[in-house]
């Protein structure tokens, strides 16, 4: 990849365009392709892969990030940022470790090449994506919420609004769950981030945004993902040869499927007030909105990071107990097994299959969650 990044070709070009537009105080025509375009000849001009620009289309705040990066090179910019994921990937690590039980003894540089060792985190790197970031935005997202500090935890994620097509679903259901506080969290950060979005940009900025958002994802060879690499149930729906013909019937389906699958998981509000499953439902909740969101990558699977974590530490404690949660690891192993992502990607072309074990991996949590239930239910009615 190293000649593909001096021509500028990983997906780091989007954010490094965004913020050298914000530097020349060009915001305000941040969402013109006209203007992305100039901005990527000046340090992109032998790409052999595009003749149109890779479109900007997250949320004008998030290129404030980037814009320190702008004094330095293309190449030099993108190794700097991959650094940055490195020191956050580390966080991460210590973070999640901090909060397990049966895991907790496993040292932290184990934990960071396990980390760099999962796909999606080197799908990340490869693109110099933003997907690491996000995961730490769900990670301390997580811990407010295990600690009951509900407005904090509806603060953080929505830090993570840069991403909402993950982060609304994950609101939604949590919000169902617990209620006014954490939704008042979630909309006091958004609120901010938009003020400071409508700063960047300007009102017909902002204006623009949705349309034109909108239209990168739906022109296929612009910017929408073909339906066969998204790891969802859009993709699932219509990333086969016969069906992508089809046009609006398949998005009924997937749309119906969507919405089907934020019920079920929502509906998980008594057992996700129960601390002893409420690990496990979240991970369904971060599954759900991995599925459901409406371009779903590779390196977006970042964010199976958190679910893998908990669902392994929870294995791992019934490992200890005698008691192994086999039927959890099954659609789990196939996740960690590198060959098979990229045969799935680059060999057929189908990473949509994945999205099959994700669905399996919640039907299994939900199984041992009603397993362990039951079993505490018949713990307390036997006779003395």
């Amino acid at each position: 990849m190293r000649g593909r990044v001096e021509k500028a070709d990983p997906d780091f070009t989007v954010y490094y365009t965004a913020a050298r537009i914000f530097r020349e105080r060009r915001g305000a025509y941040l969402y013109t392709a006209v203007t992305q375009q100039s901005v990527q000849r000046e340090f992109a001009r032998d790409s052999d892969l595009r003749r149109s620009p890779l479109p900007y289309i997250h949320p004008p705040f998030e290129a404030l990030i980037f814009v320190p990066l702008t004094w330095l090179s293309y190449s030099k910019a993108f190794l700097l940022w991959n650094g940055v994921n490195l020191l956050l990937l580390i966080v991460i690590a210590q973070r999640l470790r901090g909060s397990l039980h049966a895991l907790s003894a496993i040292p932290l540089w184990e934990w960071v090449a396990a980390l760099l060792a999962f796909f999606p985190v080197f799908a990340n790197f490869l693109q110099g994506q933003d997907a690491i970031l996000l995961l730490l935005v769900f990670v301390f997202g997580f811990r407010a919420l295990e600690r009951d500090a509900l407005f904090l935890a509806g603060c953080w994620f929505g830090l993570g609004i840069f991403k909402y097509h993950f982060v609304l679903p994950l609101v939604l259901i949590v919000a169902v769950w617990k209620g006014r506080k954490f939704l008042s969290g979630f909309a006091a950060t958004a609120i901010a981030m938009s003020l400071l979005s409508l700063a960047l940009v300007g009102w017909q900025g902002l204006l623009r945004y949705p349309a034109y958002a909108w239209h990168v994802v739906s022109v296929p060879g612009y910017g929408q993902t073909p339906p066969g690499l998204m790891v969802n149930l859009m993709g699932l729906a219509a990333g086969w040869p016969k069906l992508q013909d089809l046009g609006w019937p398949v998005r009924v389906v997937a749309l119906v499927a969507s919405a089907a699958l934020l019920i079920a998981v929502g509906g998980m509000r008594r057992t996700a007030n129960d601390q002893r499953f409420f690990r496990l439902t979240f991970a369904c909740a971060v599954l759900a909105s991995l599925l459901v969101a409406y371009n779903t990558n590779a390196h977006d699977l970042c964010l199976l990071v958190l679910p893998l974590t908990l669902v392994g530490d929870h294995c791992a404690a019934r490992w200890s107990d005698g008691k192994p949660a086999k039927a959890l690891l099954i659609p789990i192993t196939p996740l960690l097994i590198s060959p098979v992502w990229i045969f799935l990607w680059m060999g057929l072309g189908k990473l949509n299959v994945m999205a099959i074990l994700l669905l399996w991996w919640i039907y299994a949590m939900q199984r041992e969650m009603v397993k362990l239930r039951s079993t505490a239910s018949a713990s307390l009615t036997v006779p003395a």
